[in-house]
Order: C-alpha cells, then sequence, then structure tokens
C-alpha cells in the first residue's frame, strides 16, 4: 500500500512526503434467522426471506432457522494526504476487506480506491468509492447492507465532479459496474455495461446548512443485454412436403444489432440533526436498479420477427427513514437507532412476452422492514445488538409483473456485533 502512494505522488519533490494513516476495524458479525432468506456475502448481506416451498405433505420447506457467526468484513484501509497538484490538494484512500468472491470466502477485496484533487469550490475523484445516489447520505445501521434494497447500495469505478458554493453542491458523475452489477441473459454481469460503451450517469444536486440537509438526483443507466442470438433456419417448401418439422431445423447465430436499452432512477432525500438526535430519509423511483442492490430489473417485452428483442424496466418504490439518538455516559455512549423500510413493486409499463431479469424474488408485491439497534462505543470497542424484522408480500404476477392474491412471510433476524476500531 506504501508502493501505492509513493508510485501516486511520485513526481512531487522529495521534501514533500505524502502521510498515510492506517484504519480499520476488526468486525466480529453473529446472525440468527428463523428462516431461509436471500441473502449474499456468507449471508451477511440481508434482502428478505424467501417464499413459502411446500413438501408434499404441506409443510414449509423454507422455515427452517439457521445462525452464523464470521469476521470476513473486517476491514483495512490507508488515507493519504499528499502535495499539492494544479493548485490542489490531493488525498487518496486505500480500502479493502475479506468479503470478496472465490473459492474461499475469506478472498481480499478492493472497497475503495481513488484519487481526489479538492481545489476551493471544485473537486474532482477518480477510482472506486461509494456511488453518488448513497454515498452521501446513509441509514445509520450496523448491520452489513445498511438499508438495501429500501435504498441504493454500490461501489463502482467512476470519474465525480463536484462544484460547492455557499452550501449547495453540484455532482456529475460517469461510472462503470464492478463488483456490483446487472442482471441479464448471462446471470450478474458487468458486461452490459461494458458493451453498451456510453457510462452510467449519475447527476445531483443538494444543500447543507447547519445539521439540515436535502438534495436530489437522478441515475440514469445505458445496457446492451446481448451481443449475439440464436435462431433456427426457416422450412422451405420442399422440407414441408418431405414431413420435416421445426425440430428438424439446424440452429444459426447471429450478431446483435438491437438498440441500447436505458432506464431512468431519481431519488429525493434529507436528514436533520440537533444535539444528540437526528433524523434521515430517502426515497427513490427505482428503474433497473438491481446493480444498486434494489428490487428491479428489466424483462424482454417484444420479439421481432427477426429473433431480436426490445426490452423494459421493471419499476419499484423504494424508501426507508431512521431516527437516533446518542446518550452519553460516564465511560463512552449508547446510541440508539431505529430504522424503517418499504418498497413497493410497480410492474412493467408493457406486457412481458420473455425472460425476466431482476434482483429479488420474481412474485413479490411489496416488503416492509422494523430494524431497532442499540450500539455501545467505549474507546476503540463497540459492541451492539440488531433486531431486523421483514415482511413480504408474495403472489401471482401478472403479464406485467403486478402481483395480486398475495400473502405474508415473515423473518426475524437477530444480529450481535463486536468491532474493535483502529
Amino acid at each position: 500500500m506504501a508502493a501505492l502512494a509513493a508510485m501516486f505522488f511520485g513526481g512531487a519533490k522529495a521534501q514533500e512526503k505524502p502521510s498515510v494513516k492506517l484504519y480499520g476495524f476488526i468486525r466480529n458479525y453473529a446472525c440468527f434467522d428463523t428462516r431461509e432468506s436471500l441473502t449474499s456475502n456468507s449471508e451477511q448481506f440481508y434482502y428478505m426471506p424467501k417464499d413459502e416451498k411446500l413438501d408434499a405433505a404441506g409443510n414449509d420447506i423454507n422455515e427452517q432457522p439457521n445462525f452464523m457467526l464470521l469476521s470476513i468484513t473486517t476491514r483495512l484501509g490507508l488515507n493519504i494526504t499528499g502535495p499539492e497538484f494544479l493548485g490542489a490538494k490531493t488525498s487518496a484512500k486505500i480500502e479493502s476487506d475479506f468479503a470478496g468472491f472465490g473459492t474461499s470466502n475469506t478472498v481480499l477485496r478492493i472497497r475503495q480506491a481513488y484519487a481526489k484533487m479538492e481545489w476551493e469550490k471544485n473537486s474532482v475523484l477518480v477510482g472506486q468509492a461509494w456511488h453518488p445516489a448513497m454515498g452521501d447520505m446513509m441509514p445509520d445501521v450496523f448491520s452489513l447492507e445498511t438499508g438495501a434494497p429500501f435504498t441504493p447500495f454500490s461501489r463502482s469505478p467512476q470519474v465525480r465532479y463536484d462544484y460547492k458554493n455557499k452550501g449547495f453542491t453540484l455532482t456529475a458523475t460517469a461510472l462503470y459496474q464492478y463488483q456490483y452489477t446487472s442482471y441479464g441473459p448471462d446471470g450478474l454481469s458487468f458486461n452490459y455495461a461494458r458493451n453498451a460503451v456510453v457510462p452510467e450517469l449519475y447527476l445531483q444536486a443538494m444543500y447543507k446548512n447547519g445539521g439540515f440537509q436535502i438534495g436530489a438526483g437522478v441515475d440514469i443507466l445505458t445496457l446492451k443485454p446481448r451481443q449475439s442470438y440464436t435462431l433456427g433456419a426457416p422450412l422451405s417448401p420442399t422440407d414441408v412436403a418431405t414431413g420435416k418439422d421445426e425440430d428438424d431445423n439446424p440452429t444459426y447465430t447471429y450478431k446483435c444489432t438491437e438498440g441500447l436499452f436505458t432506464s431512468i432512477t431519481p431519488n429525493i432525500f434529507a436528514s436533520y440533526k440537533k444535539g444528540n438526535w437526528g433524523i434521515k430519509g430517502r426515497v427513490t423511483y427505482a428503474q433497473n436498479a438491481a446493480h444498486m442492490s434494489m428490487i428491479s430489473g428489466y424483462a424482454v417485452t417484444k420479439i421481432k420477427d427477426n429473433g431480436e428483442q426490445e426490452y423494459s424496466s421493471l419499476n419499484s418504490i423504494g424508501g426507508w427513514v431512521d431516527a437516533t439518538y446518542k446518550q452519553p455516559l460516564k465511560k463512552g455512549h449508547l446510541t440508539f437507532c431505529c430504522f424503517a423500510g418499504y418498497t413497493k413493486n410497480l410492474g412493467c409499463n408493457d406486457d412481458i412476452v420473455g425472460p425476466i431479469y431482476m434482483r429479488g424474488e420474481k412474485n413479490m408485491d411489496n416488503m416492509w422492514r422494523i430494524a431497532p439497534s442499540v450500539l455501545y462505543t467505549h474507546n476503540a470497542m463497540q459492541v451492539g445488538v440488531e433486531l431486523n424484522a421483514t415482511t413480504v408480500a408474495y403472489g401471482t404476477p401478472d403479464s406485467r409483473y403486478k402481483v395480486s392474491d398475495t400473502h405474508n412471510v415473515s423473518n426475524l433476524r437477530i444480529c450481535a456485533m463486536l468491532k474493535y476500531n483502529f
């Protein structure tokens, strides 16, 4: 890491050495669930309880409690402050944990790795960092999913520009996918965004004054779902006369010339803090925002005679609010937090005639969550407990993925955390 820092600031004079500060924590996280659920990161990143899965006797197979204890989100990072560059203050960050993907669940992964230049009113960030749709205001929960899937959650390679003046911040960001990716014909992949060539764009305006903050942003994502497709050759009159049918047809692969598919995801957010009290909230209208860990995606809504397809977004709306209170003690302090989230499936604007590519269960109508927690902090040590009650209404989707005849499925997750910060 020190070598990388030296490379970044290699053009500086010898007396202008960068300042490097190590930080991180050792995080032990335990969770108990009352039923099988949709999760990731070795079940630490929580989405929703799975629908009922009945056996021949009518018993729910997914009504199975489970427990886990892991330390894979233990984190290491470097904050680097360097010499001036083109009149700008320079800094950098390298951050990693052990929750990467591989044959083992303890694979080192990049969380953040960027360089930043800051002038009086302007700044430029280049590298992997929090997606700006959530990085400027997150819930105060300590669970790993940090409010998802009710709010965007993603880190992405990006080029971000900020303009700040008199409490206002205007942001324009170009992003590409890496760890948090879209769904498509080949499953989860960043290729759908890369093959579109056009970067994901995010624009935001935000205002801060004392403990008050308010803002709004919009995310524009463009995908190319397919590079090729396969069709059978048409039957000739001779084929028909000799008794051949469609099963006898050879198949041929064609290069796909489908148009690009674009979706738009706006959001608004606000927060207020006074003394030991604080409250935050965000509402997001999600169109194909699976790459931001939200319950949405897209579907095939037209198949042309030549085999090419058209797509429409699966829409949803998600919102959350959390309230916090910090209670000072003789030694350390307690932080009380209560998080509440709700998301609603709004379906598709067109009839679905082909596959659905989405995050979440395909027969979900709505979902809500209540998650109170308490965290005790004293010097470098933190100990916390969180209760996460999540209920999903599952039912029968129609041709536009609007769900009816619902029934509720619930899970209670009890989490405990012990963290040592340094």
